[in-house]
């Protein structure tokens, strides 16, 4: 973990260290207020700023994706390509890794050679209702 942040050139402090942990264990997409709730109990004077702060840094550095969905951004430390399942009624998000040998860089560029519309970032999300929704 602290070489990760090392080899991209970041500063490695407490807080930092707890977020991108944070990220790195859970399976969940959290949005920032749900990061700076579970930082908040390790470091009860840490700002929501911070917190907000870290995530965009940690952005920038390519170690976590922000995903848009439903109007809030959830981010994701697990940055390469793949799908995600987005409840509409809850607002559940998933991973989904049913498309596996698609290459998503590749669907990209014949995107931007097709249409000349240079693709920055991709996202695959399928939008519906959970099971437990469901039932």
């Amino acid at each position: 973990m602290v070489g990760k942040l090392r080899e991209k050139g970041l500063k490695v402090t407490p807080q930092r260290m707890a977020i991108y942990t944070m990220l790195t264990e859970t399976s969940a997409h959290p949005t920032a207020e749900a990061v700076w709730e579970h930082v908040k109990g390790e470091y009860p004077a840490v700002s929501f700023n911070t917190v907000y702060t870290t995530l965009n840094t940690l952005e920038q550095a390519g170690l976590v994706q922000r995903l848009h969905i439903g109007g809030v951004a959830h981010f994701d430390a697990k940055v390469q390509p793949h799908a995600h399942l987005c409840c509409n009624h809850c607002g559940y998000v998933d991973d989904h890794h049913g498309f596996v040998g698609v290459d998503y860089e590749d669907v990209a560029r014949q995107v931007n050679s097709q249409t000349g519309f240079a693709v920055g970032r991709l996202e695959l999300n399928f939008y519906g209702l959970c099971q437990q929704c469901l039932s």
